[in-house]
C-alpha cells in the first residue's frame, strides 16, 4: 500500500526524540533516579557521539499511582532532547502499545470493549482509528486491514492531535 504524502509528516528541529528500552517497569519505580539507564552511543537524530545526561522527566503508566522518573539525553551537536520510554509505552499514552492494540482489534472483531481499561481511552482510540483510515477512503467502520495495514508500515494511528505515532 501506498501512503498518500499529506500522512507522512517529517519531524520538525525542535522534536522530543524518545529512547525505548527494554526494561521491567516495576523495578523502574522501585528504584526511581537511581535506576541504570543505558546512555545511547550516539544520537539517534544525528549521529553525534557527545550525549550527555539531561535530567529526568515525571510519565505516568497505567498501573501505577505515582509518576516514574524518565531519564533524558541531549545532543549538543543537533539540540534534541531524547526521552528514554519502557519498550512498548508510547510519547502521550500512559497504556501499552500492546494493550492499545488488542483494545483496537476486540472492537473491530467483536464489537466490545476490554476489561480493565478505561471506556472512554478506548473509545478515543477507536475515533481515531476510524478517522485516520477514512483519510484513505471512504469508510464507515475500520477493519482489520485497516488497522494491520498501519502496524505494518508502522504507525500507529489512535491520535487525532499529532501525526500518527511511529513505531
Amino acid at each position: 500500500m501506498v501512503w498518500p504524502p499529506h500522512l507522512l509528516v517529517a519531524l520538525p528541529e525542535s522534536c522530543v526524540l524518545l529512547l525505548h528500552f527494554a526494561v521491567d517497569v516495576k523495578v523502574l519505580n522501585d528504584r526511581g533516579k537511581e535506576f541504570p539507564w543505558l546512555k545511547p552511543s550516539r544520537c539517534p537524530r544525528c549521529g553525534g557521539v557527545r550525549l550527555w545526561g539531561h535530567g529526568f522527566a515525571p510519565r505516568y503508566f497505567e498501573g501505577f499511582s505515582e509518576f516514574l522518573w524518565m531519564k533524558r539525553f541531549r545532543c549538543p551537536d543537533c539540540f534534541a532532547v531524547h526521552t528514554c520510554r519502557p519498550l512498548g509505552f508510547l510519547r502521550g499514552f500512559r497504556y501499552s502499545a500492546c494493550v492499545i492494540r488488542s483494545s483496537l482489534l476486540k472492537k473491530i472483531m467483536e464489537n466490545g470493549w476490554v476489561r480493565g481499561v478505561v471506556r472512554q481511552n478506548q473509545q478515543y482510540w477507536y475515533r481515531c482509528l476510524r478517522t485516520w483510515a477514512s483519510r484513505l477512503g471512504n469508510v464507515k467502520l475500520p477493519s482489520l486491514a485497516h488497522l494491520e495495514s498501519f502496524i505494518s508500515a508502522r504507525i500507529f494511528p489512535v491520535t487525532e492531535h499529532f501525526a500518527p505515532l511511529r513505531i
